[in-house]
């Protein structure tokens, strides 16, 4: 009896504490000369880049990432740089705690990150009238659908890879995986919380174009995540089953024909619109400690190769 009331006072004061167990970054090894920063409400400076569109393609819009659990920008933005080939600016960013953003991790953190920046989107588009996309990739798009339902903003259309919108859940659903899962993946209700979760808030989002893309033989994060997703946004929406690809690798350069279907739909999403000439307009970075500068500029900037520095594994939990 002594050891029950020990475990149930062991949970009930680690409630929620392994939320931030969640998160494995990483910490970039030299500092990219193209970095800027945003001031978050987290009370951090998050880092970011922004990938310019080629010069000789029509100019179709901007694309803002939000990356996983682990790793940092310059090692996740594989995910949507290719982009930039297509026509569109890239911005990739990184939660408190990884790369080289300032602050710790944590679910409450990445949550408030996300709703300055989706509060910076507002901003540029204000300078750049063109067509705004999100993508948002594993804990992504958790951490994305849940800012995006409490700051909702305009855009042109969303994409979520490989998501689901409870820590609990997925916990459960890792644990479940362990030999002999079944007999402790309860506890997931216990160390982890859903406080800065999208599960309960996915069918107040605004009405927009909405892709999810799932693969199914992902045993890191269910396809039923993906479609349970996909039956709770409102809005004209589409759900792509893909085959032969891992967890949230179904949009990298390894899957040419995915990126095929996903400019596709990009441009039948937001249909290109002749703009006046906007090269000669100065573009500001909002909450920077950098001057401005123009798009012209921005197209001679590049990010600098990723950091290969080996990730941190995040307490039992795969790379989502």
């Amino acid at each position: 009896m002594k050891n029950i009331i020990g475990l149930i006072v062991i949970l009930f004061f680690t409630q929620g504490c392994a939320n931030t167990a969640f998160f494995a970054p990483s910490k970039a090894q030299t500092l990219n000369p193209d970095i800027r920063w945003i001031e978050s409400e987290s009370g951090n400076r998050i880092a970011h880049l922004w990938i310019p569109a080629k010069e000789d393609i029509q100019h179709r819009g901007f694309v803002v990432h939000f990356h996983g659990n682990s790793g940092h920008m310059e090692q996740t933005q594989e995910k949507v740089d290719w982009l930039a080939k297509h026509g569109y600016d890239v911005m990739v960013f990184d939660y408190s705690g990884f790369g080289h953003s300032t602050g710790s991790v944590g679910d409450r953190s990445a949550y408030l990150d996300a709703i300055s920046i989706l509060k910076h989107i507002e901003k540029l588009q204000t300078h750049i009238q063109q067509p705004t996309f999100t993508v948002a990739t594993s804990t992504g798009g958790n951490i994305f659908l849940r800012a995006l339902a409490d700051n909702p903003i305009n855009l042109d259309g969303i994409i979520i890879d490989s998501s689901f919108t409870s820590y609990v859940d997925e916990a459960k659903f890792v644990l479940d995986k362990g030999m002999f899962g079944e007999w402790y993946s309860w506890i997931a209700h216990f160390i982890m919380r859903d406080n800065y979760a999208a599960k309960e808030f996915v069918a107040t989002l605004p009405e927009m174009q909405s892709l999810v893309i799932h693969c199914e033989s992902d045993n890191i994060v269910p396809i039923a995540s993906g479609e349970e997703i996909y039956q709770q946004l409102p809005g004209n929406k589409n759900f792509w089953r893909l085959d032969t690809c891992n967890h949230a690798q179904a949009m990298t350069n390894a899957f040419p024909d995915n990126q095929k279907r996903i400019v596709n739909w990009l441009e039948q999403a937001a249909p290109l619109v002749e703009a006046a000439d906007s090269t000669a307009m100065p573009y500001q970075v909002a909450n920077t400690n950098s001057p401005a500068f123009t798009e012209k500029e921005m197209t001679n900037k590049r990010s600098s190769n990723s950091n290969n520095m080996k990730d941190q594994q995040p307490l039992g939990l795969a790379r989502f």
